[in-house]
């Protein structure tokens, strides 16, 4: 993803789109994802988180190749539509196996295998940038990518974890209910500001500092590697202060961070801002997708597909959002105005009782006694 993400300040002046239509775009992609999580539940309890892990592994990167060759905005969007809906399906499969796994160990460890993630994004943007500063290549670098996540898949596929198929009825469509419901709108709110960035840090960069092309991935690439940094250290935090409070702390970090980023009186400071609200947020996700998978039960594939499905409209309105307040007032403040869903993360959870969990195994309690 990282690497689509490197080019979209390139394209945005290429295809002369203004930040809504910029928005709109993106809004497909967003799209996409829903249109495969909402029925992620369904497949995997047919199928097995397995098979749809390898099947997404395949698909998924060939789907990255269409938004670099894009000529206009509606291939753009066609584009990013079929490329949001891969990368939906291989997002829920992923999690699915991560989670399981994470119930064989009976330990926190899902901060772990999404620093692996945050790794690779600071790893393809990185890779983004060098292409961009060679622009004869820069053609060459999403089919590359398209190549390097093939073998990745074929090299994975024998060490994923084979589920049992659901015995019973389960819906096509699945909403989280009850506390999940409250796990699946947390998600949302940071994932909406993970998209933000990811998605306009570079045109943030671009406009209101003007720096050079190369110079666009910067401000999410120190989001993407500190990011990592805090994930790797997430597991060992959540053990030795539990989630809740790694949750609160790491929101209200991230948040201020981000104003710093919006308003900076230069383009170094504004990068680095980036990169410690990527420190903050680092683990918000994980931790809240591991309280709810924590709290599905046996229903772990059905529940927390759900969970993440609601959690990922986040990525879907965070940057049209910024689009919409940036037309009307300025980029700036669209991104700052995330920040306001980040403190009501940390509020939240400080007052739900549930995210207390002891070392013997957390019970997440019931909507009313928050």
């Amino acid at each position: 993803m990282s690497s689509w993400i490197s080019h979209i300040p390139l394209l945005k002046e290429r295809l002369e789109l203004n930040d809504q239509m910029l928005g709109l775009a993106l809004l497909c992609a967003g799209m996409g994802a829903l249109s495969t999580m909402s029925i992620s539940g369904w497949l995997m309890s047919r199928f097995g988180s397995r098979k749809i892990a390898i099947l997404s592994g395949i698909f998924f990167p060939v789907s990255l190749i269409g938004p670099g060759i894009a000529t206009s905005f509606w291939s753009l969007s066609v584009s990013l539509l079929l490329l949001g809906a891969c990368n939906g399906l291989m997002d829920i499969a992923m999690n699915s196996q991560a989670a399981s796994y994470e119930g064989l160990v009976g330990k926190p460890v899902m901060s772990s295998f999404h620093a692996f993630w945050s790794l690779s994004c600071w790893c393809g943007s990185l890779c983004g940038s060098l292409f961009l500063a060679a622009p004869a290549w820069t053609w060459a670098h999403l089919p590359l990518i398209a190549l390097a996540g093939l073998s990745l898949t074929l090299f994975a596929r024998p060490g994923l974890l084979r589920s049992e198929l659901g015995t019973n009825s389960v819906s096509v469509l699945s909403f989280p209910r009850g506390i999940l419901a409250v796990f699946g709108l947390l998600c949302l709110l940071v994932m909406m500001t993970e998209g933000a960035v990811a998605d306009w840090a570079g045109v943030h960069l671009r406009m209101t500092y003007h720096v050079s092309e190369y110079m666009t991935v910067f401000g999410y690439n120190a989001f993407a590697l500190f990011m990592t940094i805090g994930r790797f250290a997430g597991d060992p935090l959540a053990r030795r202060l539990g989630r809740k409070m790694v949750i609160v702390g790491s929101a209200v970090i991230s948040a201020i961070c981000l104003g710093i980023a919006a308003f900076a009186p230069t383009s170094w400071i504004s990068i680095g801002a980036f990169g410690l609200a990527g420190f903050g947020i680092a683990n918000l996700v994980p931790l809240l997708f591991s309280l709810a998978a924590k709290h599905a039960g046996g229903q772990i594939e059905q529940a927390t597909s759900s969970v993440f499905a609601t959690g990922y409209l986040g990525f879907l309105i965070g940057p049209p959002l910024v689009g919409f307040i940036s037309s009307r007032t300025t980029l700036p403040i669209a991104l700052m105005s995330l920040a306001g869903g980040l403190f009501v993360v940390a509020s939240t959870v400080l007052r739900l009782n549930g995210a207390r969990e002891q070392e013997s195994g957390a019970r997440i309690q019931e909507p009313g006694q928050m």
